[in-house]
């Protein structure tokens, strides 16, 4: 048996495994049933300090329960389809709901708000469903031969993996949702070592739904792993100041997105945590900024034609020129706060954050010794705004001209004021771990302490 069939085999079992979830529920007197099901069958390879160290084939199913009784609730999740573990776990659910507390604005989406979704064709590649590990181990010798070609690049893991799954979501109100994915993914972390002078680590990765094209894309992300690890060789000393730095596309995720999304989330809203609670239509952040989600994009890993209370997924723009356009609801929060599911359990799925007008190159000239902060190891208080922390992968700029890397240099700053103070948006984007599209971003007050 293949592994679309054994796929195919799986989803009939899990289907009925759900549908019989759904009936026995009903008649033990739960007010509303979640099942979520799903399958799975990935071959991974695993490569330490140069050499295979996994090559392994795993293949699992999971259901997850989740009962309201009473507006309370109680979830278990369990790896078999096996009927009467099935029920006695519906009955388990129901007995440890009983003391819960109880919560008036327990939901869940029924099929007028969460429609059959449209699939997205572009998530399954039958061809790569079939790759097996002797193909997966050419692959993966493949892309090792270009990151150690080399010998200052030290590797210390590599993995590659080829998956195909399958999953479903369905509730007692009439919701049925499933769709199936493959993947082929990579994933690199290692070094630089030069005689005595070693580099920082660093990482890379992502995913193709497709194996045509694929190690062109994973080659070409070798390349740039050891063009970075290279570069971070012999680092100097940073200036100190307070002023201007250059966000990388990686660094605008991990510092800037995170804290606006926590405020326009519909989880911070219900619980008082937002400050941008009563902000839709309002300007939050500098008018440069436009934020929006992408979920139908097949250039993304977070691609997907439904959330996770099953509601379909559609294009969102949360930020438009700097105007908060929406609060990234579930249907929980949206009940709690009084609105209506956007379809963001569990999202935002594919962001992009819009170019902007100014040359990169324009922007590395903006002051005479500049920042560019690619990583960020640090704290960040999300109410506040305030964070401080070390530059990792991090580089100076004098003049306009790169200078080479830098020891670890610690910034701080608040980013409310940063996010409202935003000098330039590059025209200029890139792809970061598979997941988002994201520009270079220009920054003033940040205060950086040379180390």
């Amino acid at each position: 048996m293949n592994t679309q069939e054994t796929l195919e085999k799986s989803r009939r079992q899990l289907e009925g495994a759900a549908n019989d979830v759904l009936d026995y529920g009903r008649t033990s007197g739960a007010d509303r049933v979640k099942v979520a099901v799903s399958a799975s069958i990935e071959r991974k390879l695993m490569i330490e300090n140069k050499e295979f160290t996994l090559a392994n084939t795993l293949e699992s199913q999971k259901v997850g329960i989740l009962v309201h009784k009473d507006q309370k609730k109680s979830s278990s999740t369990l790896n078999t389809c096996h009927i009467q573990t099935l029920k006695k776990s519906v009955d388990d659910a129901l007995s440890l709901a009983r003391f819960s507390v109880a919560d008036e604005n327990l939901t869940m989406a029924d099929s007028l708000t969460a429609p059959q979704a449209k699939p997205l064709p572009f998530m399954f590649d039958g061809k790569l469903a079939e790759t097996d590990l002797g193909t997966l181990q050419e692959f993966s010798q493949t892309v090792l031969s270009r990151l150690t070609r080399d010998p200052r690049v030290s590797l210390d893991k590599c993995e590659f993996s080829v998956s195909a799954s399958w999953h479903g979501m369905y509730n007692s109100l009439g919701v049925s949702q499933s769709e199936s994915q493959t993947a082929l993914g990579w994933s690199f972390f290692g070094m630089a070592v030069d005689g005595e002078e070693v580099s920082g680590f660093d990482y890379d990765g992502r995913h193709s739904y497709k194996v045509d094209g694929a190690l062109d894309l994973a080659l070409n992300d070798a390349d740039l792993f050891c063009e970075k690890v290279l570069s971070n060789l012999r680092p100097r000393k940073a200036p100190s100041y307070k002023g201007l730095v250059l966000f990388s596309p990686r660094a605008v995720q991990e510092i800037l997105l995170d804290t606006i999304l926590y405020h326009a989330s519909g989880t911070a809203v219900m619980d008082g945590k937002s400050i941008w609670s009563k902000h839709i239509g309002r300007q939050v952040v500098n008018s440069l900024l436009t934020i929006s989600d992408h979920p139908h994009d097949e250039r993304f890993t977070g691609a997907t034609a439904f959330d996770g209370d099953g509601v379909p997924t559609r294009h969102h723009t949360i930020v438009d020129k700097g105007i908060l356009s929406m609060h990234l609801h579930d249907c929980y929060s949206a009940k709690k706060t009084g609105q209506k599911t956007n379809g963001m359990a569990g999202g935002p799925f594919a962001l992009i954050v819009n170019r902007g007008e100014t040359d990169l190159k324009a922007m590395k000239s903006a002051r005479s010794d500049l920042l560019i902060v690619d990583r960020f190891s640090g704290n960040i208080d999300s109410i506040k705004g305030d964070f401080s922390g070390v530059a990792k992968s991090s580089r100076l700029l004098h003049a306009g001209t790169d200078v080479g890397a830098v020891t670890e240099t610690m910034i701080a700053g608040n980013l409310f004021e940063l996010l409202n103070d935003i000098q330039a948006v590059s025209c200029h984007q890139e792809l970061v771990s598979g997941g988002m599209l994201l520009p270079w971003i220009l920054c003033d007050q940040v205060s950086v302490t040379g180390g």
